[in-house]
């Protein structure tokens, strides 16, 4: 018995060794991308970013074009569109599913429970969150995007509207409010309009590029405004500075709105946590009291 319990072993062990020679030896075939020109991963992604590598490479090849271009617009709208390519965005989805079956695969080994239904429904969950996580990723950043050049939307029209007033042209106020501006998602897309004008795109193109980009109501109500006082001749001073103003306003109202929320995402909470320790601390003083009385 020990004999065949060795021999197990060692099947088993070489079988796993051949399946990692394997693995590694598919993975050396994988190309190496090359990211210099492109912007440094998350922590979370560089720990799985040969997994990714490789699940890129087995689906890359086989998507169609009207795959990728919703992808590419959902990652230029989260600002990820030089952090990920489309076709990496299906291998991150891809390597997702992976993960997550692979840590449903544990639990139900941990529970002892590899039934056909239980690993069919882990299967089913395991596609349905790793195929949908990276949207989900994605939507958290576009939305934190928005919310951010919200922000800095004001003062940006505010360096390009004294630019102007000081006699620069619409170049030379947004390259003044790039270098004066705060840092952040607004900046990098006011230098990429820089970069298309540097190019040679027309200006009119080079702002439509900018608002399908970022795909938002404020930036493309800017961009419009700009072209069609290019077209008609109007003044860009006085246009820029009802710009300003309403995104101004809009940016109070918006704070105010989420300030009359606080009360309503406080009574989860209340209701669910403070409420109920105050009621047993107040129990506890009332039962202690009762019992003095001999009432218990």
């Amino acid at each position: 018995m020990s004999a065949m319990l060795i021999v197990l072993i060692v099947c088993v062990g070489g079988a796993v060794g051949l399946a990692f020679w394997g693995i590694n030896g598919f993975m050396r075939e994988v190309p190496q991308q090359d990211r210099h020109y492109q912007d440094p991963l998350p922590f979370g992604l560089r720990l799985i970013w040969p997994l990714v590598n490789l699940a890129t490479n087995l689906i890359g090849p086989h998507l169609s074009p009207n795959q990728l271009e919703p992808a590419h617009k959902k990652l230029q709208s989260a600002g990820q569109d030089f952090v990920l390519t489309p076709e990496q965005l299906y291998g991150l989805r891809l390597a997702a599913v992976f993960i997550v079956a692979m840590l449903g695969f544990l639990v139900l080994f941990m529970l002892d429970d590899l039934g056909l239904v239980p690993v069919l429904c882990m299967v089913a969950v395991s596609f349905a969150v790793g195929w949908y996580y990276p949207d989900m990723w994605l939507g958290e950043r576009r939305r934190k995007r928005q919310r951010i050049v919200v922000r800095d939307l004001p003062t940006f029209l505010d360096f390009i509207i004294m630019s102007i007033e000081a006699g620069l042209n619409i170049t030379g106020g947004i390259e003044q409010a790039t270098r004066k501006g705060p840092a952040g998602p607004l900046n990098q897309e006011f230098n990429r309009l820089l970069r298309d004008l540097r190019s040679g795109l027309p200006r009119a193109e080079a702002l439509r590029r900018m608002a399908d980009r970022m795909d938002m109501n404020q930036i493309s109500s800017f961009t419009g405004t700009l072209i069609q006082a290019d077209r008609v001749g109007a003044s860009l001073g006085l246009a820029l500075r009802a710009q300003a103003s309403q995104r101004r306003e809009e940016r109070f109202l918006r704070a105010e709105k989420l300030a009359l929320e606080a009360p309503v995402k406080m009574m989860f909470p209340l209701v669910m946590f403070f409420f109920p320790l105050i009621f047993l601390v107040l129990g506890y003083f009332i039962f202690l009291r009762m019992k003095q009385e001999g009432i218990l």
